[in-house]
């Protein structure tokens, strides 16, 4: 587990003297997001990297991008807003393009090998994402855009 100390200090060592005003780091269980976040709250952009596949049928709905979820991230992300979602696992990408399509995403762009099908600029390889290419796990990766239909 990442301690958030950890994650302020590496964030202010990078941009060391420089303000930071899009980060938000919080410690907070995914299904309070909107105890945090409301439809004032206007984000145009969520990267969801390496999250806990939950492979079994009982824990699906636990998944940052189950339906559900997006369901409750369309509350705060602007129209047009997009989510950036990188994985090492095959059923939870498979299952994550089926989700953001039920929830009216459009998927903008998607690789089954972001690193030979790069799809966006500046990919910032985690360590996550370095250990599992050093073990010859392909990283899926796709770029969703929201569309509200309350606009």
């Amino acid at each position: 587990m990442i301690c958030f100390g950890y994650v302020r200090r590496k964030v202010e060592q990078e941009y060391e003297g420089k303000t930071i005003e899009n980060l938000l780091i919080v410690a907070q269980n995914i299904e309070q997001i909107l105890d945090i976040m409301n439809e004032k709250d206007v984000i145009d952009r969520i990267y969801i990297n390496f999250c806990n596949p939950w492979p079994r049928p009982k824990h699906k709905k636990k998944r940052l991008t189950h339906t559900k979820q997006l369901e409750k991230y369309k509350v705060f992300l602007s129209d047009g807003a997009e989510v950036y979602f990188k994985t090492d696992d095959d059923g939870l990408f498979d299952d994550s393009i089926k989700y953001f399509e039920e929830s009216g995403f459009e998927i903008l762009n998607k690789t089954y090998d972001l690193h030979k099908e790069p799809i966006w600029e500046n990919n910032i390889i985690t360590e996550h994402e370095k250990m599992f290419s050093d073990d010859g796990i392909k990283i899926k990766a796709l770029i969703a855009k929201n569309k509200r239909e309350d606009i």
